[in-house]
């Protein structure tokens, strides 16, 4: 379940609409709902704010942080060579 400290984690690096990034990855590594059918923006808000659990999801989304953090990184570390 994610917590409210991760949840600002999320929405720093994802912005204030996360599932418009979300969705789009789960939908290619073809991560659906239990009915079948792609995750809603709804559905992905109820997940991060921690109201509904999907350890699948959740995984991903740990992911897609992660990934938007390490690219963040790498832009300031350019720009520290560059600038400096």
């Amino acid at each position: 379940m994610i917590k409210s400290s991760e949840k600002e984690i999320i929405v720093r690096y994802l912005g204030k609409q996360p599932s418009k990034t979300i969705i789009p990855i789960l939908n290619k590594k073809r991560i659906l709902n239990a009915r079948g059918k792609q995750f809603s923006p709804k559905s992905i808000q109820d997940i991060i704010n921690g109201k509904t659990e999907n350890i699948r999801v959740e995984t991903q989304i740990v992911k897609i942080v992660e990934a938007a953090k390490r690219k963040e990184n790498n832009i300031e570390a350019l720009k520290t060579q560059v600038f400096n």
